[in-house]
């Protein structure tokens, strides 16, 4: 048992912990704008990712404990990144460190192929939200058109 208690903890700092200094990241590059449209989806993922990450830990049985809730925690970002409506929001911390900054944001949703810009006051990632582009250069020759709203 004890060694379950510290394996969930090293699992909350690989899935909690690393993912929310990411979110204090981005926060701080958004300059001012607001970031409650970010933080409140992150952070209701990352406990979910936890949650579902205590399965694959309580299943493991090897040592070290930080070793267990590693493979844990890959296995439930592996999952996420392909989960329909939650895989813009994992693949969106990657994007901004890709991209050295604030992705452009593109949405196929409804047929709209439309992009924002970072700069714009109403940018954010949603759930529909599919595409990530480095330059506006790079959303246009895939296709998609600048939103205005």
């Amino acid at each position: 048992m004890r060694s379950f208690q510290r394996a969930s903890a090293w699992l909350a700092a690989f899935v909690m912990g690393l993912p929310a200094l990411g979110l204090v990241a981005m926060i701080v590059a958004l300059r001012g704008r607001p970031w409650v449209l970010f933080s409140v989806p992150y952070l209701l993922l990352f406990v979910l990712a936890y949650l579902v990450g205590l399965i694959p830990l309580a299943l493991l049985r090897f040592r070290p404990d930080w070793l267990r809730a590693l493979v844990a925690a890959a296995a439930v970002y592996a999952i996420a990144s392909v989960t329909p409506l939650v895989d813009p929001m994992t693949r969106y911390p990657y994007h901004v460190v890709r991209c050295g900054g604030l992705p452009v944001v593109a949405s196929g949703f409804a047929a709209a192929m439309s992009y924002n810009l970072p700069g714009n006051e109403d940018y954010w990632v949603t759930p529909f939200d599919g595409t990530f582009f480095c330059t506006a250069k790079e959303a246009e020759a895939a296709g998609f058109s600048h939103y205005v709203f």
